[in-house]
């Protein structure tokens, strides 16, 4: 269980990078081309949230194969040392995931709101789309990521 947890955590590292780059190419790509200010307010959240994908989605992707074969070697030799150090982590994880989520439905709230209010396609719009897109794409992945979470933390609490 511990390195099949850890393997869907790094695919999910991998998959958020490669959002992270996609986002920041599309972004970086509108900003560049000087578009319509609609496509300019898109690009702020494509670019500034993708940043923080392409963090998170490299250190989860990098650390989790160490981190499964240092935690089977502890379950191995201590499996209540595992247990206690896993189930605090996990605990930390998961209400994490509560705050987070938090700020994915900000961002899917404002700009909704921005886009209903905003009548005309400009630079206040666009950001309101930028918003909404990576609030809702963010939303789902995390949803996926405490999904395994509370699965591993069962696993482990478990033990």
């Amino acid at each position: 269980m511990i390195s099949t947890y850890f393997q869907a955590e790094k695919l999910g590292g991998q998959i958020a990078l490669a959002v992270g780059i996609l986002a920041c190419s599309i972004g970086g790509g509108v900003m560049l081309g000087a578009g319509a200010p609609f496509y300019t307010g898109l690009a702020i959240p494509l670019v500034i949230i993708g940043f923080v994908q392409i963090m998170v989605g490299a250190t989860v992707a990098r650390r989790s194969d160490y981190q499964a074969e240092d935690l089977e070697k502890l379950f191995k030799n201590s499996p209540q040392e595992f247990r206690e150090q896993e189930s605090k982590r996990m605990e930390l994880i998961l209400r994490n995931f509560i705050r987070i989520k938090w700020v994915e439905v900000a961002f899917i709230v404002v700009g909704l709101a921005i886009i209903l209010l905003n009548q005309e396609t400009n630079f206040t719009k666009g950001l309101g789309a930028g918003l909404f897109a990576q609030g809702a794409i963010m939303l789902l992945f995390d949803f996926f990521a405490e999904k395994r979470g509370k699965e591993y933390a069962a696993f482990v609490n478990n033990q």
